[in-house]
């Protein structure tokens, strides 16, 4: 299997599964999070904290209209879902009833998880080169299967040499 057929498999396709769940959206923004950074990491050539990346997100989410919006958006909800499984209920929050992001009068901004989850997977498959520079995605090997009791048995996965065929 290729890196696309791997990122289609892994995460793609279990984003689509989740998307009709709206109780999902917490983990449907949380998958995506980490797929958008690794492209704009490598769309960018530049961290999260930066300008640059701010700038490259504004392209992702031109929604958020300014550089100056984008900083905290980043922080607040990548960092928010991902360090702490939450975000400033104040001034951010998820909800499947809106745009892609929405900004209040109040500055309240909010995420529709599941158009962003879209967005997201759109951009990388039409430049997955992108997406694949860097670390290479991990492939799944499956060592073989062990006989269980009761007729089950188990496959035993990793994602490197199997054992005792090399390093």
């Amino acid at each position: 299997m290729t890196s696309r057929d791997n990122f289609r498999a892994w995460f793609a396709a279990q984003i689509e599964k989740l998307a009709p769940d709206r109780n999902a959206g917490f983990v449907i923004a949380m998958i995506s999070f980490p797929l958008l950074e690794r492209y704009l990491r490598q769309q960018t050539q530049a961290v999260p904290k930066s300008p640059t990346f701010a700038a490259g997100l504004l392209k992702v989410l031109p929604e958020l209209g300014t550089t100056k919006a984008a900083e905290p958006f980043w922080r607040i909800y990548r960092h928010g879902l991902l360090h702490n499984v939450t975000m400033s209920q104040e001034s951010h929050g998820l909800t499947h009833d809106t745009a892609i992001v929405a900004i209040e009068d109040n500055g309240k901004v909010w995420l529709n998880p599941v158009l962003f989850a879209q967005r997201v997977l759109t951009i990388i498959e039409a430049d997955f080169e992108t997406f694949e520079r860097g670390r290479p995605l991990p492939t799944v090997v499956a060592y073989g299967t062990a006989p269980e009791p009761q007729g089950y048995s188990t496959i035993y996965l990793g994602t490197s040499t199997p054992p005792g065929q090399g390093r």
